[in-house]
């Protein structure tokens, strides 16, 4: 590798290295300050970097990590992908609770569940499946998913027809509206009995290395036992552990794949 391409290079990793510990996307300015890098040079590689992927920029001129650095990481050789990374976290928490542990992410204005643990006593009643596909409004790690996603998509969900699953199922906008809000605030979700009506779920949000929720994870449990603050935080605390251990990977896989 000659001098330039590692300069080159070396800039590059720079740059994304900024978005590590960025809360909202960032401007040229502001990431050309954090790098150290030229504006002029930044502008260059960030052009480079959005138009191959690995950045996005949204409406307001703002950048923040692109879907194509994941895309890497699964055709990497070695990756491991967010079920992976997950699997002994929610492992920990199943032995931990022995109680149903769910991984979800949102698919447009859906959530479709990627793993599960299930306790073989549940096993026949508990849902959802792995691969199933359920409205946002009614889950825990729907209104996880819900409440920090684009304003537009949340605007659209809440404009739109509620389906009630059962009779405690959250069909009313202006309540659902609320229930975002206290998700962000709390920093976790509860959802009971709304799809099933002998079970609640308390999720929480994993968050990804530029600070966006790509996931959210749920404990389930019997409506008749506690599901007080407690649950919702031992959930949490699953939940950091998987963001941290996504934000490692995913800064080993970017240095690894550059190296090529």
């Amino acid at each position: 590798m000659g001098a330039e391409r590692r300069s080159v290079l070396q800039r590059a990793l720079r740059i994304l290295d900024t978005f590590e510990d960025a809360a909202t996307g960032l401007r040229l300015s502001e990431i050309s300050r954090r790098s150290g890098v030229p504006l002029t040079t930044t502008h260059r590689i960030v052009s480079e970097l959005h138009g191959w992927g690995a950045l996005e920029r949204d409406g307001a001129g703002c950048y923040r990590i692109g879907l194509r650095l994941w895309e890497v990481a699964a055709r990497a050789p070695r990756s491991v992908g967010l079920q992976r990374i997950a699997l002994p976290f929610m492992q920990d928490l199943y032995e931990t609770t022995h109680r149903g542990v769910h991984l979800a992410v949102r698919e447009k204005d859906e959530v479709v569940f990627v793993e599960r643990f299930v306790s073989p006593e549940t096993a026949r009643d508990e849902r959802p499946r792995v691969g199933g596909r359920y409205a946002m409004h009614a889950t825990a790690v729907g209104l996880v998913l819900l409440a920090h996603a684009p304003a537009e998509l949340q605007e659209e969900v809440m404009g739109g027809p509620l389906e009630s699953f059962t009779e405690w199922t959250n069909s009313d906008a202006r309540a659902l509206r609320q229930a975002l809000a206290d998700v962000r605030r709390s920093g976790y979700a509860v959802s009971e009995r709304q799809i099933n009506p002998d079970y609640v779920s308390v999720a929480a949000p994993i968050y990804g290395p530029d600070d966006t929720v790509v996931a959210a994870l749920s404990l389930i449990v019997p409506h008749a036992e506690p599901h007080g603050p407690s649950v919702g935080h031992l959930v949490q605390a699953t939940a950091r552990g998987i963001s941290r251990a996504l934000g490692a990977r995913m800064r080993q896989l970017v240095f690894r794949y550059a190296e090529r």
